[in-house]
C-alpha cells in the first residue's frame, strides 16, 4: 500500500489525487474545509504569539507569558487526546465539526481584542478544546467519505494539508503584518496590536471550515453502537497497553522517540521560542512570519522528498540523519546574528524533520501489529504531544528562567549567548542526541534481522498462527527449486512435517491456472495475468497453506505475494501498491514468516532457465533486469523479514545458511525447539 511518503511519487499516485479531489464531491469538500481550518490554525498560532509578546513585552516576563500560551494550547490535547474519540462517538459529527469551528471562530473574534495575558490564556485554552473534538471527529467522517481503495491518498492529502499549509500561514501572516502596519498604523483598533487583523482572519476560515462542511452529507453513527460511560476508562486502558507494547518492541520504540526528537527540534521554532529569536535579532512581527514561512518551505520540502529519496535509500536509512540534520540546523540557526543569515539552516531544518517525520510515520504504519494499530498510535501521537509540549512550554520557560539576549538597552541588541540562543541549541542537541540513539537502535535491529538473530523483535514477525510460513522469491533461474528440496529434507528429517508448495499451483485450479499462465500462445494482457496469479493464490492460501500452518506445519512455498508485486506492479507497470491490495485481500493477509531471496544475475539466470522458456522466461532481458531491481528494493524496505542471498555462491553454502535462518526461527515459534540444534556444520 501506499504510505505519506509517497505522496508526489510518480504520475500515476498524483492522477489518483486529482481523480479523488475531481470525482467524490463530500471529499472535496472536507479537503477544502480541512485546508482553511489548517491554514488559519498557522495564521492564528503567529499572531498570537505576537499578541503575547505584545501584551507581556519583550522580557522574562514575556518569556514566561509565551510558556503559559502554550500550556494553554498543548494542554487540552494532551489531556483530552487520547479519550476525545469516546466522546464525539456519541454525538452527531456533523454537528460537532460545524459547532467546534464556528466556535472557535467567535472565540478567535474575541482573542483579538483581549486586554491581557489571563484572557489570551482563556481564549487559547478554549479553542483548543474544541480542536481536541473537531480532529477525531473529522478522522473518523473521512473513511465514510471515501472509498477503501482511496483511503491511503484522502490520508495523504490530509496529512500535506495540516503541514503544507505551514508556509503558506506564516507567509500569509507576514503579509498581514506588513499590511497593517503600512495602511493602518494610524488606526486606533489595530495602533501598537497588528496582530487582530491576521487573528480575525483565522477567524473567518473557521467559518468558511463550517460552511464547507455543512454541504457534506455525514451519517451519524449507530448510536445503539456508542461507548458507554465507562469507556473513557478503556479508552486510557488502551493507551497504557500501545505504550506497552511500543516498550517491548525496539524497532517502534526506536521510530517513536525519533519522531519526538525531531518534533522537539521543529517545534521549539514554531514556538515563543522562535518568536523571541526574531525579537532578539530585531526582525519584528513580520520577521517571524518569514522564519516560520522559511521552516514550513522546507518541511513540505521533506515531506514531498520522502516518496522520491526512499525509491533509492531505504526508509531505515533515511529516518535517523534527517532528525540529525534538523538538529545541526537548528544549532546554526541559533548561532546567526541576522533573520536573512538564520534562513537558510532553518529551511535546511525544516527539511530534515519533514523527512524524518514522514518516514518514521510511515514505518510506523508498516510495522505494527494491526490488531494493536489503533492503540499503537495513540501512543505515538500522546509521545508527539510531550514533544511539543517540551518545545511550546519548556522552550519559552527555560528563556524566562535563563533570560534573554539583552545588554541593559533596547534593540538593536549586540551579538550575544542567553536564554534564547541556549534554548535553541539545547533543542539541536536533544534533536541530535535522538538521531544518534535511534540510528543506533534501527542499526542493531536491522543487523540482528539480516543475519536472521532477532526477527522476532519485530511487530511483522510475531507469529499468527501455530507453522512457519517460509518463501522463496528470485528471478527465473535463481535455483529456489533445488534449495526449496534440500530445505525439505533437512526438516523432515529433523521430524517436522513439512509442506512444499508453489504458486501458481498448489491446488487442482491453481494448476489449470498454471497452465494458461506459462503456456507461451496465451494471449493474456497485463491486467489479465495479474487477476489470474491473485485468483490463483487466493484459493492456494484458503485450500492449502492457511490449513497446514493451523496443523503446526512448516509450509515452503516456491514463490508468493512478492512474485506478483515485482513481476505485474513494477515490471509490468501495473503498479505495486495496486498489486499488492489485491492480493492482501486475496489472501486475507496471510503473510510469511521469512522471505529467502535468492539474488542472480538476469543473464545467468536466463542462461540457466534454457533454451525453451515459457511465458513468464520469454519476457526478455530487460524485464528481468527490471524484476531484479524490484525484488531487491522489496528487500531493501522489508530487512527484517527478508533474507537476500547471493544465488552464484555454492548450493551446499547457501543451503546451510538458509538452514540456520530457518531453524532459528523455528526455535522462537515454539516448534522443534527442544530437540532441533541451532547450529549448522559447515
Amino acid at each position: 500500500m501506499g504510505a505519506p511518503g509517497d505522496v508526489l511519487g510518480g504520475g500515476a499516485e498524483r492522477a489518483a489525487y486529482r481523480a479523488l479531489l475531481r470525482d467524490n464531491v463530500p471529499f472535496r469538500n472536507l479537503f477544502f474545509a480541512m485546508l482553511s481550518s489548517s491554514l488559519g490554525d498557522w495564521i492564528g498560532l503567529f499572531a498570537i504569539l505576537a499578541l503575547t509578546e505584545t501584551l507581556a513585552g519583550a522580557t522574562r516576563a514575556g518569556a514566561f507569558a509565551l510558556s503559559g500560551i502554550m500550556v494553554a494550547r498543548v494542554l487540552p490535547t494532551l489531556l483530552l487526546g487520547p479519550v476525545a474519540g469516546v466522546y464525539v462517538d456519541r454525538w452527531d459529527r456533523k454537528r460537532t465539526l460545524i459547532a467546534t469551528d464556528i466556535g472557535r471562530g467567535v472565540v478567535m473574534i474575541w482573542v483579538a481584542l483581549v486586554g491581557d495575558v489571563f484572557q489570551l490564556f482563556v481564549a487559547t485554552f478554549l479553542i483548543e478544546v474544541m480542536s481536541t473534538l473537531f480532529i477525531p471527529a473529522k478522522d473518523a467522517t473521512l473513511p465514510n467519505l471515501v472509498a477503501r481503495e482511496r483511503l491511503v491518498q484522502a490520508n495523504q492529502l490530509n496529512l500535506m494539508v495540516t503541514y503544507g499549509t505551514l508556509p503558506l500561514g506564516a507567509a500569509a501572516f507576514a503579509l498581514l503584518i506588513g499590511f497593517t502596519n503600512t495602511f493602518f498604523s494610524d488606526v486606533p483598533l489595530f495602533a501598537g496590536r497588528a496582530s487582530a487583523l491576521p487573528i480575525w482572519i483565522n477567524a473567518v476560515t473557521f467559518f468558511v471550515s463550517a460552511w464547507f462542511i455543512h454541504r457534506i452529507a455525514i451519517a451519524s453513527p449507530d448510536r445503539t453502537e456508542r461507548s458507554d460511560p465507562g469507556d473513557e476508562a478503556g479508552a486510557w486502558t488502551e493507551l497504557r497497553e500501545g505504550i506497552a507494547f511500543i516498550a517491548t518492541q525496539p524497532l517502534i520504540r526506536a521510530l517513536v522517540v525519533g519522531v519526538m526528537a525531531a518534533f522537539v527540534a521543529a517545534g521549539v521554532v514554531a514556538s515563543g521560542v522562535g518568536k523571541l529569536f526574531v525579537t532578539i535579532v530585531n526582525a519584528g512581527d513580520s520577521g517571524f512570519g518569514v522564519l516560520g514561512a522559511v521552516l514550513g518551505a522546507g518541511l513540505f520540502l521533506g515531506l514531498a522528498a520522502a516518496g522520491p529519496a526512499s525509491r533509492r535509500v531505504t526508509k531505515e536509512r533515511l529516518f535517523a540523519p534527517g532528525i540529525a540534520v534538523a538538529g545541526v540546523a537548528l544549532v546554526v540557526t541559533a548561532l546567526m546574528p541576522r533573520l536573512d543569515l538564520a534562513t537558510i539552516p532553518a529551511f535546511v531544518m525544516g527539511a530534515g524533520a519533514g523527512l524524518s517525520f514522514v518516514t518514521g510515520y510511515t514505518m510506523l504504519q508498516e510495522r505494527s501489529d494491526d490488531e494493536i494499530r489503533g492503540r499503537t498510535f495513540a501512543a505515538f501521537n500522546t509521545g508527539v504531544r510531550a514533544a511539543l509540549f517540551a518545545s511550546l512550554v519548556v522552550g519559552p520557560f527555560l528563556v524566562g528562567v535563563i533570560g534573554l539576549e539583552t545588554a541593559g538597552h533596547t534593540p538593536p541588541y549586540p551579538y550575544a549567548v542567553g536564554g534564547v540562543r541556549s534554548t535553541l541549541i539545547l533543542a539541536g542537541l536533544v534533536a541530535v542526541a535522538g538521531a544518534i540513539w535511534t540510528g543506533r537502535a534501527i542499526g542493531g535491529v536491522l543487523s540482528a534481522g539480516a543475519a536472521g538473530l532477532d526477527l522476532a523483535s519485530d511487530p511483522s514477525s510475531t507469529p499468527a498462527h501455530p507453522g512457519l510460513f517460509v518463501v522463496f522469491e528470485g528471478g527465473e533461474g535463481a535455483g529456489k527449486s533445488t534449495q526449496l528440496a534440500l530445505l525439505r529434507e533437512a526438516l523432515e528429517a529433523d521430524g517436522l512435517p513439512v509442506l512444499l508448495t508453489r504458486q501458481p499451483g498448489g491446488t487442482r485450479l491453481g494448476e489449470l491456472i498454471r497452465g494458461v499462465l506459462l503456456d507461451p500462445s496465451s494471449q493474456l494482457t497485463d491486467r489479465a495475468e495479474a487477476l489470474l496469479f491473485a485468483a490463483d493464490r487466493a484459493q492456494h492460501a484458503e485450500e492449502s497453506i492457511r490449513p497446514a500452518l493451523e496443523d503446526g506445519s512448516v509450509v515452503l512455498c516456491d514463490r508468493y505475494v512478492d512474485s506478483s508485486i515485482v513481476y505485474q506492479g513494477m515490471a509490468r507497470g501495473l503498479g505495486g501498491p495496486e498489486v499488492e491490495e489485491l492480493n492482501r485481500w486475496g489472501t486475507d493477509d496471510l503473510r510469511p514468516d521469512l522471505v529467502v531471496l535468492l539474488d542472480v544475475d538476469p543473464v545467468e539466470g536466463l542462461r540457466r532457465a534454457g533454451s525453451e522458456p515459457d511465458r513468464m522466461e520469454a519476457g526478455g532481458l530487460p524485464f528481468h533486469e527490471l524484476v531484479n531491481a524490484g525484488f531487491r528494493r522489496r528487500a531493501e524496505d522489508d530487512p527484517v523479514r527478508y533474507l537476500v542471498l547471493d544465488a552464484g555462491r555454492p548450493v551446499d553454502d547457501l543451503h546451510a545458511e538458509i538452514l540456520l535462518a530457518v531453524r532459528r526461527l523455528l526455535a522462537r515459534h515454539g516448534l522443534g525447539a527442544a530437540t532441533v540444534p541451532l547450529e549448522v556444520s559447515p
